[in-house]
């Protein structure tokens, strides 16, 4: 069954064209700074841990966890001492209180290849957490916002077997049958013999009268590293943006059927698209009879025959606008058709149920296009030769890491039947981060739009519907072109009323970018005879080269809270 393409169409409402950009507020920000009682446990990639995958998963790992299910300023980091210690924040005293609240079993000694200790709330009295050596504990918090209350191990397991080490991406619990059913996905590496593979691992217990057993496991594994992963809220699916394909390796509890090996047929024409228009092309004999040439079209059905025989002939996919046909032939025999499409948009198929006669070719020049209009947005780079390594770059690729000939695409993969059911090309949308909007939703993404940044929600494919819905949930303005001139960024982010965006760099400098209108700007412009205001925003520059490198970061609407291996620091966003 083909996968259905979705195309993400920004809601207009939500954009403003007139929006200039960002001038600078030299004006300081308040900030509060809390200093640890026990540093932040911190892993760093080893001798076996050489890859651009291990690259990427420590140095963007983020130590600052947030607990969303409780709306008071409670976070957790893990120390030195594998202990998870609760800092909560008193916005009114502008305070900080710290309490140990669960010592991490230590039942294997770090060795060269673990990971960092993870930790995950996949409900309000629930929490996952790896150890980094193999292990995966499911915890009794109770109710977090208590104060002094010390979580419970209710079930440690070594999930993968022995030698075998993850970190965790999401987790989620959903009620079944009166049961609860506790959802993990966790990310390992493989390393194959030219190459290593990123490992999904979706694991799944069941809660029995406060007994938790381990009913099922299933993999997905693909070349390369994972932009975005997380389990559908249905919990029928897992999303997944990578720039190479991701298919099912194991299931515990269905047969994976590999998908037989079809039988080339012969090509008779091939089809290329843009969002308006459809270019279709066959070849015929050399000096071909142009009287014996019938290209027939209508708003949803094609006919293309010479002399007697067809080569096209069904329903179209969407409708065209007939009129507008054209047709040409060669003198090397080569049948050129060009359709224009009634709305803008792109097709998962040129004819209704599909057309082994047929195929797609991409339009390699279409994304060439695209990413030259694009590079004038990056040309504004000011990087030093004093600067230090930034704490990520995606220009340090290895041999084993070669790089992908694939576009990236986010994927909707069925749980069950081990296919993808969806796709979002995200070739002219460049990922940038994912930020949490809803409790009980996967995390939104952030998209690069042109100059802007633009916030998508998937929610759950619906029932009896081929439909996977992805809402355009807010626009973090100009901030598509503004991240990236910043070569050294290690995180990105923003709160979920979407009033200012963030750029993190690893030791220095902290960008904040307000997109609400500056009410003291003197800028003006001429437009019709008319001078106007030019809606500008606000740019704070935070420097916190004293505090040491950021390792955890969480914006909440009123305050940026980040986090260093000694510190944490809290910034009231005015």
């Amino acid at each position: 069954m083909p996968s259905s393409l979705v195309d993400l169409r920004p809601n207009r409402r939500l954009l403003d064209h007139d929006f200039e950009g960002y001038k600078l507020n030299l004006q300081a920000l308040p900030h509060f700074k809390f200093d640890l009682v026990s540093p932040v446990d911190r892993l760093f990639p080893d001798e076996v841990q050489f890859s651009f995958i291990h690259a990427k998963l420590f140095a963007l790992h983020n130590h600052l966890v947030m607990d969303y299910w409780d709306y008071s300023y409670n976070f957790y980091y893990i120390d030195k001492k594998q202990q998870v210690r609760q800092i909560s924040f008193e916005n009114t005293t502008n305070s900080f209180e710290n309490n140990v609240v669960y010592d991490v079993p230590a039942y294997v000694e770090r060795k060269s290849g673990h990971f960092d200790l993870c930790l995950s709330f996949p409900s309000q009295s629930v929490a996952v957490v790896s150890d980094g050596t193999g292990y995966l504990h499911i915890v009794d918090t109770g109710v977090r916002n208590c104060r002094n209350r010390l979580w419970q191990t209710q079930h440690s397991t070594l999930v993968l077997g022995e030698s075998k080490f993850f970190i965790i991406i999401d987790s989620r619990i959903q009620e079944k049958s009166n049961k609860e059913i506790l959802h993990c996905l966790i990310q390992s590496v493989e390393q194959k013999e030219t190459h290593f593979n990123s490992v999904l691992s979706l694991v799944t217990f069941e809660n029995d009268n406060n007994s938790w057993k381990q009913i099922s496991i299933k993999q997905m594994e693909g070349k390369g590293i994972v932009h975005y992963a997380a389990i559908e809220s249905s919990c029928e699916a897992a999303y997944i943006a990578s720039d190479n394909i991701f298919k099912f390796t194991y299931d515990s509890e269905n047969e994976i059927i590999e998908t037989l090996t079809k039988v080339p047929q012969k090509l008779i024409y091939t089809w290329m698209q843009t969002s308006e228009d459809i270019s279709i092309t066959l070849k015929l004999d050399s000096g071909c009879n142009k009287n014996l040439m019938h290209v027939n079209v209508m708003p949803l059905h094609i006919k293309v025959s010479y002399g007697g025989n067809t080569f096209i002939d069904g329903k179209l996919k969407h409708k065209i606008d007939s009129e507008l046909t054209t047709w040409n032939i060669q003198d090397n025999g080569q049948v050129d058709i060009l359709l224009t499409k009634s709305e803008s948009s792109l097709w998962d198929e040129f004819l209704e149920g599909g057309d082994n006669n047929g195929e797609q070719i991409m339009d390699a020049s279409l994304v060439e296009e695209v990413h030259w209009r694009l590079s004038h947005l990056c040309s504004e780079t000011e990087v030093s030769s004093d600067q230090s390594v930034p704490g990520f770059s995606t220009q340090e690729l290895e041999e084993c890491d070669a790089a992908s000939e694939e576009d990236t695409v986010l994927v909707r993969l069925d749980t069950t039947t081990h296919c993808v059911t969806h796709r979002v090309p995200l070739s002219v949308h460049q990922y940038l981060f994912s930020l949490k909007l809803d409790i009980h939703e996967v995390p939104a993404i952030g998209l690069r739009h042109d100059v802007d940044a633009c916030i998508w929600q998937p929610y759950a494919k619906l029932i009896n519907s081929d439909t996977w819905p992805l809402k355009h949930q807010g626009t973090l303005m100009a901030f598509g072109y503004v991240q990236s001139s910043k070569q050294n960024r290690k995180f990105i982010t923003c709160p979920p009323n979407f009033s200012y965006s963030v750029v993190c760099e690893a030791t220095k400098h902290l960008f904040i970018y307000q997109s609400s209108i500056n009410p003291d700007c003197q800028l003006r412009k001429k437009t019709a005879g008319v001078m106007q205001n030019v809606k500008v925003g606000q740019q704070h520059v935070f420097n916190f080269d004293k505090y040491g490198e950021i390792i955890g970061i969480n914006a909440t609407n009123e305050y940026l809270f980040l986090l260093t291996e000694n510190s944490l620091i809290a910034i009231q966003i005015l």
